[in-house]
């Protein structure tokens, strides 16, 4: 595969993760829509404790996507500007990098769906 090639890969799976960012938001704030309709609903105090922790995991969770999309915009750059290059070699940084990036969004996914499976399990109780 040529280096220009590889670029153009990186690029399309950049495109691919800030969709994916733009998804967890949407379930974000889903979430939350819901947790006001069970404050409404069920405003004991045992509930409020549990409803103030997933609003917190929820704000965390969003801040997390922002510094994401941001430093995936900032590698993204990178990526294109050696992309106009005429050489347009690749260096290993820009490699690990984008490894670095893919682990990252894969550790937040595992993060996003043990928090997914437990806000169900709190709905369900």
């Amino acid at each position: 595969m040529s280096n220009k090639n590889q670029l153009g890969e990186m690029l399309t799976e950049h495109e691919m993760w800030q969709q994916k960012i733009l998804s967890y938001r949407d379930e974000l704030e889903q979430f939350n829509n819901i947790l006001g309709k069970i404050v409404k609903l069920n405003p004991d105090s045992d509930k409020l404790r549990k409803i103030e922790h997933f609003q917190n995991q929820f704000i965390l969770q969003n801040e997390n996507l922002d510094i994401m999309r941001h430093d995936f915009k900032q590698h993204e750059n990178s990526i294109e500007a050696l992309q106009n290059e005429v050489s347009a070699d690749p260096e290993i940084k820009i490699n690990q990098q984008h490894e670095d990036q893919k682990v990252r969004l894969t550790d937040f996914e595992k993060i996003f769906g043990d928090l997914k499976k437990e806000f169900e399990f709190f709905q369900s109780t």
